[in-house]
């Protein structure tokens, strides 16, 4: 009890820190565990029972967000993207570690520990950013649960590699027996928990059970105990059950996650210098290579550059899952403290980094560098035009129904993907944004009969609002904070929830208009 209280004094110590620094708190409760293991009071072997349960909790819950029907329409996309990138920067990462003197063993461990990217980073992330249901995300969430899964099966076999093939083939055999047990819990457990619905209690006694007695089998088995708990999770992945059972061990959850990384800190080693730069440049090779690998497959699958560039920065990091395959090599006595520690350095960095490079500022700074950017001037200033910024998901129906109309069209995005394709079919296209009074000027905006602009942040477009003088600026908004803002700039705000509303019941009423029954008459 004594290990467990000063666990949880230093996790809720990092906890508070990462929230208000507005960082991912995994990074800081490895450094808190580490620095209390520095002072004295943990102990490595008392350790071992605090992990064993964390981990199991953690991936559990891990495997709950990643549900194929999340995915869509996107399912192929992901597929590709994550198959490239899993196997593109494991490779990178096996060269790098064989440059820097590492064993073909080690190699393995350290190869496969780059290749998943974070779960619990990137949905937060996507939740922040009220992306988790777009294209981008439903993308994102399919790369990882390929990641995942790679990363589970081939955990026995990368284990396996120093007993011989025998060993090899026996552990992939029992993930496989684990996979169509979960397939099969999948189709059944929807049914059954839904009519728990109302019971607490039974939910969670029927989610312990199978939470541990995926893990019970996969001890039978001879398979790593993560991949049970990781499986399990993915089993009661369907929606609703995965609600009602993060409902029920969300708290419990965070317990035993905040346990387990602020443990794992504690068995790090003091970095040398050497060790330190080794880590340095591992972080490097995750950030530098997933970006481009991930954008250049995402377009060539249907994605503009933009959400593909976006996917590609939200992807990269390490993962927790990283940290669970070196724990799970040295526990094993594959590679030893030094490598587990370079693993735990290589994640706390690129979790890090991954809120100051996924950002818009970032993304918009890549697309200048973009090989696909071309001159983006129309020949002549126009007059009495529409000026359309942004031609997305939202801004493309709108275009097809201007120029169905007859109406002439400028249209000004920053993703040089869609200017590509509008140049391609006729249409006077600027690549470009709001913010450049130059891209302004060219759009000619301050000849235009009306301007409308659906990019995502409403706030960029004050540059434009003060520039189109008494030309009616359309600005789409979110929440009435932002309508407000555009009101006071002399713009006109669209609610897009008011919108898709409005959408909605006008195609409703169309739908059912004269098919009411007699009694609705």
């Amino acid at each position: 009890m004594e290990l467990i209280a000063v666990l949880l004094a230093g996790a809720a110590g990092a906890h508070a820190l990462a929230r208000w620094l507005r960082m991912p708190a995994i990074p800081f409760l490895l450094l808190t565990g580490a620095l209390l293991a520095s002072l004295g009071p943990l102990d490595s072997d008392q350790l071992l029972e605090p992990l064993t349960l964390g981990v199991i909790f953690l991936l559990f819950v891990g495997g709950t967000e990643l549900n194929v029907e999340r995915v869509g329409r996107q399912r192929r996309s992901a597929l590709r993207v994550g198959a490239v990138q899993f196997f593109l920067l494991g490779g990178a990462g096996f060269a790098m570690a064989q440059v820097l003197g590492f064993g073909v063993q080690t190699g393995l461990y350290l190869a496969l520990a780059l290749t998943a990217s974070s779960t619990l980073v990137v949905v937060r992330l996507l939740q922040r950013r009220q992306q988790f249901f777009d294209p981008l995300g439903r993308l994102v969430l399919g790369v990882l649960l390929l990641q995942d899964l790679l990363v589970i099966a081939l955990v026995p076999i990368v284990a396996g590699a120093p007993e011989g093939w025998m060993s090899m083939l026996r552990q992939l055999a029992g993930t496989a027996a684990l996979m169509a047990l979960t397939y099969g819990v999948v189709r059944w457990a929807g049914n059954q928990l839904s009519r728990l619905r109302d019971d607490e209690e039974g939910i969670l006694l029927v989610t312990l059970a199978i939470l541990f007695g995926f893990v019970a089998i996969a001890a039978v088995l001879r398979v790593p105990l993560v991949s049970g708990a990781f499986l399990a999770g993915v089993a009661l992945s369907r929606f609703p059950v995965s609600g009602l059972v993060r409902g029920q061990l969300g708290p419990i959850t965070d317990f035993f996650a905040a346990i387990f990384f602020t443990a794992l800190g504690g068995l790090l080693s003091l970095p040398s210098v050497e060790l330190l730069v080794q880590a340095v440049a591992f972080s490097a090779l995750v950030v530098l290579l997933t970006p481009p690998i991930v954008a250049f497959v995402a377009e060539r699958a249907g994605f503009s550059a933009r959400p593909a560039l976006e996917a590609g920065l939200v992807l990269s990091q390490t993962s927790e899952l990283s940290l669970v395959v070196a724990l799970q090599g040295m526990l094993a006595g594959h590679i030893g403290v030094e490598i587990f520690s370079l693993v735990a350095m290589t994640t706390a960095l690129t979790m890090l980094l991954t809120p100051l490079l996924a950002t818009d500022r970032v993304t918009r700074w890549l697309l200048r560098l973009h090989p696909m950017r071309r001159e983006s001037h129309v020949l002549e200033t126009p007059r009495d035009h529409v000026v359309l910024f942004g031609c997305g998901a939202s801004g493309m129906p709108l275009l097809e129904t201007l120029l169905s109309g007859g109406h002439q069209v400028v249209v000004v995005d920053d993703d040089p993907a869609v200017v590509s394709r509008l140049r391609e079919g006729g249409v006077p296209s600027i690549r470009g944004d709001a913010a450049d009074s130059a891209v302004l000027q060219d759009a000619g905006v301050a000849s235009a009969r009306i301007v409308s602009s659906t990019v995502r942040q409403p706030r960029d477009n004050r540059l434009l609002l003060e520039s189109a003088g008494k030309v009616p600026v359309l600005v789409r908004v979110f929440d009435d904070g932002d309508a407000d803002w555009v009101r006071a700039l002399g713009g006109t705000p669209i609610v897009a929830a008011e919108a898709a509303t409005s959408a909605f019941l006008s195609w409703f009423e169309r739908r059912f208009r004269g098919k009411r029954g007699p009694e609705s008459a």
